[in-house]
């Protein structure tokens, strides 16, 4: 994966995973804290009820008894009360017609809900609502037999909606009228609920309490102030809902800018990054493929110490070829020099024995001296012949060039020497190991490759000497002696090229040897045509095999870089300014 993705993929992981974190980590805060607000809010409510409904008894509690003790309409009613000996019905028409008259407007003068003045059988002799007058209620007959006190709490069973209950009794002469007020619970809750935005009821007796949900948050209030008194409260959890909402699309849209902005950041220093390791690493291949010169690092210190490195790398391999060419040139010459000792000694033997037979004839004066004269010359003068061919064969193997090298289409090159060494249909190439006439074919198969640099003439000599090797090894066993050679494309900018033939192959004791100067199965020859080829091939920075077909006969396979030798010939030149140390400025 490119510098540039994994850079681009590191930054957006970093910034997806770091917005997940702190969103997710600010959402639940946000939740906890909304959450504790509406705790809050219950509770402060709680506080503000208990507080009104505390003050609200105080004040019940004292406002109805001196009605009993000192009113005159009270008083007036019980006299006439008294004078129907307790009954309601035989009261005076025109005093019943003006308590209904006085007791709503005592009810409003001390913001009563409720205020009823009733007799000792229960009835209702006047009440705030006039439906209710006439009514019998035995609840209240016994509630003004009680002594009055502390309001209670009246359950919304027993009439309405939960109220705050409080009264007062007149009882002389065995005759009992009394005041029974309620101040509604409900306007307290309302008021309350309404200044700190939560919704306050009071509960039903037997019903359960709710539990709080999806849609709200409810708790149950208890008030030790008013026994059997339990307000819900609840506080709708849409508002925490909606808040949630758009602190997630602020999170998403704060993920997505930060993703943006290290993306940026991250193409910035994917660029900034690999311009300078792509320009070392464009220099590094020019270096490589032969430019003698040295690479400059840009972009930061870390660069520059890389290509500092590689120069001094670069310096030491050239050093170290040198040292190994001068070595290997030395085994070469020991090599050369061993080799035309051996191939020397061979005909100087016959040269001896002919140049001694001819002295000893010549000293017992041997008639026999003139006929043998003619045979150990020509036997001297042909091994001479044969030293001076030895000779010459490894003077040119020594003084093999340095490739020139140049952009060469080795397809044309190929098919220049298998033309060369296609034989006309018919046409005789040598005899046969079977008799009579053999018909070399020659074939080339390529595939598209790119340009390559080599030695043209030298790739030639190379290409010549193996499909002439396949011809005369092929031809020497079979009447149709066949040669394919086939190239192609490889991985890492390299080429290959194949030469098989349907000869014989190479018999097992010449394949360790096959390659050395001068070792050859052939009966004419000197043996240096392959040994040339693998020098070539490897000042070419290539390679050369040879491999047994499987149908029988010889592959041979090389290997040539495209961009040419991988290493400098020479080290280079002092012609680059060095990258700074770190005590440069």
């Amino acid at each position: 994966m490119p510098l540039a993705a994994r850079l681009l993929l590191a930054f957006g992981l970093v910034a997806i995973i770091a917005t997940a974190f702190v969103g997710l980590t600010l959402r639940e805060a946000s939740r906890e804290i909304i959450e504790s607000g509406f705790a809050d809010r219950i509770a402060a409510a709680h506080a503000g009820v208990r507080q009104q409904l505390v003050w609200e008894a105080e004040a019940l509690r004292d406002l109805l008894p001196p009605l009993c003790q000192h009113d005159t309409f009270v008083d007036k009613a019980h006299v006439e009360l008294e004078r129907g000996k307790g009954d309601p019905d035989a009261m005076d028409p025109g005093s019943r017609i003006a308590l209904r008259r006085q007791v709503p407007s005592q009810a409003k003068a001390l913001r009563l809900d409720e205020l009823s003045l009733v007799a000792s059988n229960g009835s209702v002799l006047a009440a705030e609502d006039a439906s209710r007058i006439g009514a019998r209620d035995p609840r209240l007959a016994e509630l003004i037999k009680a002594p009055g006190g502390a309001p209670r709490l009246r359950p919304a069973k027993a009439g309405g909606e939960p109220s705050l209950e409080v009264h007062c009794a007149l009882s002389r002469h065995g005759v009992t009228i009394g005041l029974v007020g309620a101040r509604r619970i409900g306007p307290v809750l309302a008021r309350i609920g309404d200044a700190y935005h939560v919704r306050l009821t009071a509960t039903t007796e037997g019903r359960p309490a709710p539990r709080s949900g999806e849609a709200e948050v409810v708790r149950v209030l208890d008030f030790t102030e008013i026994p059997g008194l339990d307000v819900v409260a609840s506080v709708s959890r849409e508002p925490l809902k909606q808040a949630l909402a758009r602190l997630d699309r602020a999170i998403a849209l704060t993920g997505a800018t930060v993703l943006a902005i290290a993306l940026g950041i991250a193409v910035v220093l994917a660029r900034s990054l690999s311009r300078p390791i792509a320009a070392l690493a464009r220099e590094t291949r020019e270096v490589m493929s032969g430019a003698p010169r040295r690479v400059e690092g840009r972009g930061g210190r870390e660069i520059a110490d890389l290509a500092a490195a590689f120069n001094a790398t670069i310096d030491e391999l050239a050093a170290m070829r040198k040292r190994l060419a001068a070595t290997e040139r030395i085994a070469a010459r020991r090599e050369v020099a061993r080799q035309i000792a051996h191939e020397i000694k061979n005909p100087l033997a016959p040269i001896r024995a002919a140049v001694e037979t001819l002295r000893r004839l010549r000293q017992r004066e041997d008639p026999a001296f003139d006929d043998y004269f003619e045979e150990a010359t020509s036997t001297v003068l042909n091994e001479v012949h044969r030293i001076a061919n030895i000779v010459t064969e490894f003077t040119r193997f020594a003084r093999l060039p340095a490739p020139h090298l140049e952009p060469v289409d080795l397809v044309a090159v190929a098919r220049g020497v298998v033309t060369l060494h296609a034989a006309p249909a018919g046409e005789a190439t040598g005899g046969g190991g079977t008799g009579g006439a053999a018909t070399a074919r020659v074939e080339l198969a390529a595939d598209p490759i790119p340009r390559v640099s080599a030695d043209r003439d030298q790739m030639i000599q190379v290409l010549t000497n193996l499909v002439q090797n396949g011809l005369d090894a092929a031809g020497a066993i079979r009447r149709d002696p066949r040669v394919s050679v086939t190239i192609g494309p490889l991985p890492n900018d390299r080429v290959r090229i194949v030469v098989r033939d349907n000869g014989p192959g190479v018999a097992e004791d010449m394949v360790p040897r096959l390659f050395e100067p001068y070792a050859t199965s052939k009966e004419t020859g000197t043996g240096l045509g392959l040994a040339i080829a693998q020098r070539i091939v490897f000042e070419h920075g290539g390679e050369i095999s040879y491999r047994k077909a499987q149908k029988g006969g010889a592959v041979f396979e090389v290997w040539l870089p495209v961009g040419g030798p991988p290493l400098l010939e020479k080290p280079p030149g002092e012609t680059t300014v060095r990258p700074r140390g770190p005590e440069a400025p």
